[in-house]
C-alpha cells in the first residue's frame, strides 16, 4: 500500500511539472515599462514589443507576435482592410464612439501566447475634453472612464509612524550599537520572533550630540513592541536571539501614533528580560499623508504643499517640523523649495521629493511623488491597458474590438493616442 502511494505521488509530480512547463498562461513576468527606443537592450524588465516600422511590430526578448489595427467608420459593423497607425479622434460628438479592431497574430506555430494590449500615451484637451471613456467589446468586455481619472493629484495615507528609542550605557547589556524594535499588530507572543511578530533595525538619529538615540518607521497598525539588542546573549531558542530587551510596550496606551511620536528610554534593569522604559513626547519627522501622483499640463501650476494635519508639525510644544521640496529633473518641472509650488517646463515625467526637517532630533524623512507633465492644456495617461491577459493560440490570431466614447451631453471630444503596443 505504501509503495503504491509513493508511485502515485511521483506520477502526480511529473504531471504537475509538465503542466507548468507547457501552460501558456503561466508567466513570471509582470507588465513591463517598455523600452520604446532601446532595441536589444540589456535592461529589460520583462517581455515587450517595439515599433520598428510603420504598423510593424517585432517581438524582442522571446515571444513572436505582431499586431495591426483597423478603424471602423460604420459604428463597429465593418472594419477597414488597410491597417492604420493613427488612433486619434477629433471633435467626436456627444455620446458618439470611435471604433478600432486590433488583430494580434501569434507567429509561433507550436505554442500559444498570453499577452496584453496597451496604449503608450492617452491624452485629451483639458479645456474641451468632453467625457472620455475607453471600452472593449471582444474578446472580453471592459469599460473605464478616463476623464473621471483626469484629476490633478491623488493623495494616499502612508500608514507609518516614527518611533524613537534611547538606550543608556549604564544599563547592563546595552553598550552596543545595533538595536531593534520587535512589533506586532496584535499581541507579542514570545520574547523573540514568532507568528505575528516583526522586527526592524533602529537607525541612529544623527549628530554627535545624540550617540544613544535611534528611530525606526513601523506601520501605524502596530499595537505592541519591545526594544532589544540582537544576538547579545542566548535568552531564548528563537533566531535571532534577543539578548537584552525592554519590557513589552502598549504603543497606543503610551500615546504613540502616526500623528504623535514618542521617545522610549531605558531607565533601569529589573530582570534580564524586562528592562524598564519610560516615554517622553518628542516631535518626530513623520509625513503621514503624501501625493502619490501629480498630473499638471505645461502652462499651469500646482501647489504640492502638504497641509498641517498631514505631517507632524508640533507635538506638545516640541520643536516644529517644516517641509522642503525638490525636483529630480528641473527640465521637466521646477518647484519652490519652501512653498511647494510646481511649475511645469516640458512634457515628461520626473519625481518630486518632499523632505521633513526640524523636530526634536536631526533625523529627516523624505517621500517621493511621480509628477507627470503633459503638453499645454492637456491631460495625459501613460501605459493605458486596453485589454489584459488574453490567450493567442499557436499560429492563430485574436481580434480586440475596442472603442473610445464621448459621454458628454454637450461637449465635443478630441483626444490623442500615440502608439499601441503589446506587453505581458
Amino acid at each position: 500500500m505504501k509503495k503504491s502511494k509513493v508511485i502515485l505521488a511521483i506520477a502526480l509530480a511529473v504531471i504537475l511539472l509538465v503542466t507548468i512547463m507547457n501552460a501558456p498562461t503561466f508567466s513570471w513576468f509582470t507588465r513591463p515599462q517598455p523600452a520604446y527606443d532601446k532595441l536589444n537592450t540589456s535592461d529589460q524588465s520583462g517581455e515587450y514589443l517595439a515599433l520598428t516600422t510603420k504598423n510593424s511590430y517585432t517581438a524582442y526578448n522571446g515571444y513572436n507576435c505582431k499586431i495591426a489595427t483597423y478603424e471602423s467608420t460604420d459604428g463597429g459593423v465593418t472594419y477597414s482592410t488597410t491597417a492604420t497607425t493613427s488612433y486619434n479622434g477629433s471633435d467626436i460628438n456627444s455620446h458618439s464612439r470611435k471604433y478600432f479592431r486590433t488583430t494580434i497574430t501569434n507567429m509561433n506555430s507550436s505554442s500559444a501566447q498570453n499577452v496584453s494590449l496597451y496604449a503608450k500615451t492617452l491624452s485629451m484637451d483639458k479645456a474641451n475634453n468632453g467625457t472620455l471613456a475607453l471600452g472593449v467589446n471582444t474578446p472580453t468586455r471592459s469599460y473605464r472612464d478616463y476623464t473621471a481619472l483626469a484629476q490633478p493629484s491623488a493623495k494616499i495615507d502612508r500608514n507609518w509612524m516614527r518611533v524613537y528609542f534611547e538606550k543608556d550605557n549604564n544599563v547592563e547589556g546595552w553598550s552596543g550599537t545595533s538595536f531593534y524594535i520587535v512589533w506586532s499588530e496584535t499581541t507579542l507572543n514570545s520574547n523573540g520572533l514568532g507568528t505575528g511578530n516583526n522586527y526592524t533595525k533602529l537607525e541612529h538619529v544623527g549628530g554627535s550630540n545624540n550617540p544613544n538615540q535611534y528611530y525606526a518607521d513601523i506601520p501605524s497598525t502596530a499595537k505592541q513592541a519591545f526594544f532589544c539588542v540582537e544576538n547579545f546573549g542566548t535568552n531564548n531558542n528563537n533566531s535571532p536571539n534577543w539578548g537584552q530587551r525592554s519590557q513589552n510596550v502598549d504603543l497606543a496606551q503610551q500615546g504613540q501614533t502616526k500623528t504623535a511620536s514618542k521617545l522610549f528610554k531605558i531607565t533601569s534593569t529589573t530582570s534580564y528580560n524586562n528592562h524598564v522604559v519610560v516615554t517622553y513626547s518628542v516631535t518626530g519627522n513623520n509625513i503621514y499623508k503624501q501625493y502619490s501622483l501629480i498630473s499638471v499640463p505645461v502652462g499651469s501650476t500646482f501647489s504640492a504643499v502638504l497641509a498641517n494635519n498631514e505631517y507632524i508639525t508640533d507635538n506638545n510644544t516640541q520643536t516644529a517640523i517644516s517641509l522642503e521640496y525638490y525636483s529630480s529633473n528641473t527640465s521637466i518641472f521646477t518647484v519652490d523649495p519652501s512653498s511647494g509650488l510646481i511649475t511645469p517646463v516640458a512634457a515628461g515625467e520626473a519625481v518630486l521629493y518632499t523632505k521633513s526637517v526640524g523636530g526634536s532630533y536631526p533625523d529627516t524623512q523624505q517621500v517621493e511623488t511621480t509628477v507627470r507633465v503633459s503638453a499645454a492644456g492637456k491631460y495625459a495617461f501613460y501605459d493605458v491597458p486596453i485589454v489584459k491577459n488574453i490567450l493567442i493560440p499557436a499560429a492563430g490570431e485574436v481580434n480586440v474590438d475596442w472603442y473610445v466614447i464621448n459621454n458628454s451631453d454637450t461637449t465635443k471630444l478630441s483626444y490623442e493616442i500615440d502608439q499601441i503596443y503589446l506587453g505581458m
